[in-house]
Formats: C-alpha cells, structure tokens, sequence
C-alpha cells in the first residue's frame, strides 16, 4: 500500500530539469504530473485517491520515506564536438525521480527508486543510440548502504529531436539503524561525494 510512512510508502516526484536545451519543458511536482512512472507503479496513470489509503496505526513509529535528491552535477550529461554551443551532440538529462518504501519488519524496509529522463540532440548530433551511466547511492550518514549503477538511454530516430527513458531500480534493502538515510542519484557514474539538497 502507498502513503507518506514507511510502513505504506508513497512516490513522490521532481519537476524536469532543463539544462538549456530546445524541447525542455516544465515537469511536476505532484505523482499525478508523472504518466510513466505512475503507470509502471499504479498499473495506472495516477495514485490512488487519498481515501483509499490505509489508515495509520498511532501506536505504531512514524517514520517518513527518505527524500531523493539529485548528486551535485549529476542532472545531466553533455557529449561536445565543439567549445561552444554549436558543437553540442547531445545532452542526456534527469527529469523526475520517485521512490517507493516498504517496510520488511523491526525497522528495515525496501526501497523502490524511479527515474525518467530525456535524451535531447544538439546542433552536432545526429540519429542514433546515445546513453549514459545512471548511479543509485543509499546512505545512512556517512555509510553507504547501497548503491546500483545502471545504463540508460534511448535511441533518437530520424526527424525526432529527442527520446524519453524511464528506469526503475528495485529491491535495495535498507537494514533498521539510527539516523537519517538519504537517496542520490546521477547520471555520469559519480556518487554524492558533494551532494546538492536539490530535495523536490
């Protein structure tokens, strides 16, 4: 079940980040703004209403699903054949993040991280595959506690300017402990050695 507790878990997601590229428009802040990850978590293109949700139990902890935030410099990747914008071939970008938690008992839980991105030609680029590497890092203060890489991407067609892409990232396990756990993610393989709080 889905809700802002660990115990249901609830996605919860980033407006688009535009980078300055023609083609970006403006993203949500609100799970209902989000039809492809919605759809790959509800099997619909909303959430599910309010009153649908379970109750919570005022006996039991609250503890909020951590928030996502986007690594320092990891929101977009730029491939240049050129110093200026003219030589840009191709830029691949994060546009929302979501994440899932539910609770696995005594304080752990599992964690479900969504991301769709875009893939966007530039003035020097041409149709074709273009990718990057996407990294997933789980930290409980200083202490990873899981971290996923992963190769996303789309294939841009002739006549088409860009391509979206959706990642879904399953089953970290987040074992019970003290302290705040935080999840990053970004695009070009960095972890969040200086991460931003770019929390949406």
């Amino acid at each position: 079940m889905i809700d802002q507790t660990l115990r249901q878990g609830r996605w919860l997601a980033l407006p688009l980040l535009c980078l300055g590229l023609a083609g970006c428009g403006s993203g949500s802040s609100s799970p209902a703004g989000n039809t492809a990850l919605n759809v790959i978590m509800f099997q619909s293109t909303t959430p599910p209403p309010a009153d649908q949700l379970p109750k919570d139990d005022p006996d039991e902890e609250r503890q909020v699903c951590p928030e996502v935030t986007i690594s320092d410099g990891g929101a977009a990747i730029r491939a240049q054949s050129g110093q200026d914008s003219s030589g840009l071939r191709y830029q691949v970008s994060i546009a929302n993040v979501a994440r899932e938690c539910n609770v696995t008992g005594n304080g752990a839980f599992r964690l479900k991280v969504g991301v769709e991105g875009r893939v966007l030609l530039g003035p020097a680029g041409s149709p074709g595959n273009y990718g990057a590497t996407l990294t997933t890092t789980v930290m409980r203060g200083t202490t990873v506690i899981g971290k996923r890489s992963a190769r996303v991407g789309a294939t841009i067609p002739s006549g088409q300017g860009g391509a979206d892409f959706t990642h879904i990232e399953e089953g970290i396990m987040v074992p019970a402990g003290k302290g705040d756990v935080e999840i990053f993610v970004g695009l070009g393989g960095g972890g969040p050695a200086t991460p931003a709080r770019r929390r949406r």
